[in-house]
């Protein structure tokens, strides 16, 4: 559970509430605890009957009696708080325990075995009832002779958030015949959870005899404040720490993205294998072995109330065990946890709260293909890539099938064809026609050209009248910067435009978007033995820090373009390029917008830059057109009318590196319908959205791993690609 934070002190009327508790459970018969034991044998007899042929996922770990009081906040230092409940909860918790229900309810006749220690009180007989009628295999754990049941102290705030202190009691102690009859119960586990809530001598036994037998083992990182044994986190399959726990553990912040996915790394560095990331509101973030991303977005809250988080991270990592025992590849394995995470945030309790696999399947379309029974391996023991069989009635991925996808279009466009039109030019016209797009969600306005002057209250009407969303502000820096904006040698110069770009982040706020896009188009220069390429470059690495640092609320993401009329040759002119600069300015909120046209025109392999930009956190935004790439000269045809493979491959690796941004067409349509060439771009990327799914459900990422182009062709050609 998560640690109360430091200045809270508990009040002494909550430990009196809790020994009031025990003394209640004390005066229970002692003859309870021995027909308790009789039910566990006689139960353990069923599972082993029922199980002896199967492999089991085994779940060591902690079980605490909890005491949930419900508060309108948390008390402050020196304070005593009446609680807003005149009645405390009392309910079985505890990580393992948690775990262990969650991953009965969810699984599909998975034999489920728990470890733990039941302490000599009372409480013990209660905590295994319910977990034998739970369906939980209680095979391997023990009972302390001279220590009672951990208790935990839950402060439960009216919008859901959750402060806890535990006590451990028989948890933090475990002697080795206990280690050992717990290590007994690996064999034949085919998945292993622990977490952090028992000494770190348990969990060090338990998975090493884990990877001996070839299991996937999953830590979660939460429990005690410690430090993490090296041996444990190289043992792990996967780390899984919470935001917090990510930034305790490496000593980083964790606030954006970005640094959740540079702590992440510096995980990796110390040898974690696969580091997965619960982000809560945010959704989830999987830095796999190898170095490729997934980020899961959250999931809808059934009834939209958040209602008690304290079990969130416990049903996300039961579930995904689940997933992974059952094969599924990791997207899904992780979409189903989520969808099982927003269950059990929507009503109060630790195990009382925990989801049923229906509850899951009945909301979540990814599930829904576990439940069919058509598994997708995945090698998450190994390098974590993901294959499997195409299911042509549900091709689920990242994105459902696409459903997820947001887009949006040049607004510059909609001056094309006018005879086709008369809702004028003015921007509120322009937005008036985008809104005549079937599939576009999103606005993306040109600052000066489309804001300056307007009234932002007119705009906002015309995005609601149109049923669209402002989804970012592009900067166009004025001609008269011809020699540079950035880059200008010209200090003043470079000061208004970074003055400019700075009225552009107003725009966006005022608008609504959360994205500052940056195009240098006069940066860079015509001749050789022009300009003084370092100057340049330090000069940018300037004015992009300071842009960031004022902007620090938004994305601001760089469009690099390699050559364009106004300047032959740009500082910036490659993927490769863009991603140093953005180093050098050390920004987390400092990103790329990779245009496939300007990709073609550096001469890059538009999927290969994807790739890269998304390994390092720095892909922001992705814009998408088509041509015949000549130096100074971008086309803008209609998507996938010329590179029908490199969009195919871009989509699949949008889906590898888990994007989940907006998709914003960059087209010039001259002489064409641009609302017609528009929708047109909405049909062919989400058809190649889908094609990318199928051809990685049939097993192009293994083929991808093997260099295997013959291998891709043929792929191809059994798909009618």
């Amino acid at each position: 559970m998560a640690a109360l934070r430091q200045n809270t002190v508990v009040t002494v009327f909550l430990v009196a509430l809790i020994t009031g508790f025990a003394d209640q459970e004390n005066q229970v018969s002692a003859d309870l605890g021995k027909s308790v034991e009789a039910e566990t044998d006689r139960h353990q007899k069923q599972s082993h009957a029922l199980f002896s042929t199967k492999s089991h996922i085994l779940i060591v770990g902690s079980v605490n009696v909890d005491t949930t009081v419900l508060v309108e906040r948390l008390p402050e230092k020196h304070e005593t708080l009446v609680a807003s409940s005149p009645v405390a909860s009392v309910t079985v918790g505890g990580k393992g325990a948690n775990q262990a229900v969650a991953v009965s309810r969810l699984g599909r006749n998975i034999n489920v075995r728990f470890v733990t220690q039941f302490g000599n009180d009372a409480n013990a007989g209660m905590l295994e009832q319910v977990l034998l009628e739970n369906d939980v295999d209680l095979r391997g754990s023990s009972r302390c002779s001279d220590l009672p049941s951990g208790q935990g102290i839950v402060l439960l705030e009216q919008e859901g958030s959750v402060s806890s202190v535990v006590a451990s009691g028989c948890n933090s102690v475990w002697n080795e015949t206990a280690i050992s009859r717990a290590v007994q119960q690996v064999r034949g586990a085919r998945v292993v959870l622990l977490q952090r809530e028992v000494p770190e001598v348990v969990n060090v036994r338990i998975a090493t005899a884990a990877v001996e037998h070839g299991a996937t083992v999953l830590l979660d990182a939460g429990g005690e404040d410690r430090p993490l044994d090296l041996k444990l986190l190289q043992l792990a399959t996967f780390i899984c720490p919470n935001e917090g726990e990510l930034g305790r553990l490496t000593g980083l912040p964790t606030e954006t993205n970005y640094q959740v996915l540079e702590a992440a790394k510096l995980l990796q560095k110390d040898g974690a294998r696969n580091v997965l990331v619960t982000l809560g509101a945010r959704g989830a973030m999987l830095l796999k072995d190898g170095g490729d991303v997934i980020w899961q977005e959250p999931k809808p809250v059934p009834g939209e109330n958040v209602v008690d988080s304290t079990a969130a991270g416990d049903a996300f990592r039961a579930a995904l065990a689940v997933a992974l025992f059952e094969d599924l590849s990791l997207q899904r394995a992780l979409s189903f946890a989520a969808t099982a995470g927003a269950v059990v945030v929507s009503r109060a309790g630790a195990v009382p709260a925990l989801p049923w696999r229906h509850e899951v399947d009945g909301v979540s379309s990814d599930s829904q293909s576990i439940s069919e029974n058509q598994p997708e391996k995945n090698s998450s023991a190994s390098a974590c890539s993901t294959t499997g069989l195409y299911n042509a009635a549900n091709p689920s991925g990242l994105l459902g099938g696409g459903d997820g996808l947001t887009f949006a279009s040049r607004l510059n466009s909609m001056t094309a064809r006018l005879d086709l039109w008369d809702g004028g030019t003015s921007t509120a016209g322009l937005i008036a026609r985008q809104g005549r797009i079937k599939g576009l969600s999103s606005v993306f306005f040109n600052y000066p050209q489309h804001l300056k002057g307007e009234d932002p209250e007119v705009l906002q009407q015309a995005l609601l009248d149109a049923n669209l969303t402002t989804g970012a502000v592009c900067m166009r820096f004025p001609e008269w910067m011809g020699r540079g904006a950035f880059t200008n040698p010209n200090s003043s110069v470079r000061r208004e435009a970074v003055r400019l770009t700075v009225e552009g982040c107003e725009w966006a706020r005022r608008l609504g978007a959360d994205e500052l896009v940056i195009w240098p188009q006069t940066d860079g220069y015509d001749y050789h033995l022009q300009v003084n390429y370092l100057a340049a470059w330090d000069r940018a690495v300037e004015c992009y820090r300071e842009v960031c640092d004022r902007c620090a609320d938004l994305r601001v993401s760089l469009e690099f373009k390699p050559t364009d009329e106004r300047a032959r040759f740009s500082v910036v002119p490659s993927t490769a390029a863009a991603l140093l600069l953005a180093g050098e300015v050390g920004r987390p909120n400092m990103g790329l917008t990779l245009d496939l046209g300007h990709m073609l025109m550096a001469g890059e392999n538009p999927a290969q830059s994807i790739a890269m930009a998304a390994r390092q956190g720095r892909l922001f935004g992705v814009q998408l057109g088509d041509g015949h790439p000549r130096l100074g000269a971008e086309d803008g045809l209609t998507l996938g009318s010329v590179h029908h493979a490199a969009l195919l491959e871009a989509a699949v690796w949008l889906q590898r590196s888990g994007y989940a941004g907006r998709i914003y067409f960059d087209t010039f349509p001259r002489n064409e319908d641009p609302v017609r060439e528009a929708e047109y771009n909405v049909r062919r990327f989400r058809r190649a959205w889908a094609d990318a799914e199928r051809v990685r459900a049939a097993g192009i990422d293994l083929l991808l791993d093997g260099h295997d182009a013959i291998g891709s062709l043929e792929l191809l050609e059994a798909l009618g690609l």
